[in-house]
């Protein structure tokens, strides 16, 4: 499985997602997923993948297509990839 469907798989059963709406580009608050509830979703893609979210990166990570090109650098910095 690609780091996308994992984390829109992960999406669909952490929050509530409807996965044939998930739109990757679409901005987080515009799913529905608040501040609070997308730190909690991410302490779940460290665990599920292995890597670390800087305070920084977070702030960068607009929507899911951030989010797995940010997992996706992070793996392949890691040798994981």
């Amino acid at each position: 499985m690609d780091t996308f469907a994992r984390i829109k798989d992960l999406a669909t059963k952490e929050l509530s997602l409807d996965p044939s709406k998930l739109d990757p580009n679409a901005p987080l608050a515009d799913l529905g997923v608040d501040s609070l509830t997308f730190i909690e979703f991410m302490f779940k893609i460290e665990d599920e993948f292995g890597v670390k979210v800087s305070d920084e990166d977070l702030r960068g990570i607009k929507c899911l297509a951030d989010l797995e090109r940010h997992v996706a650098a992070s793996l392949q910095a890691a040798g994981k990839a």
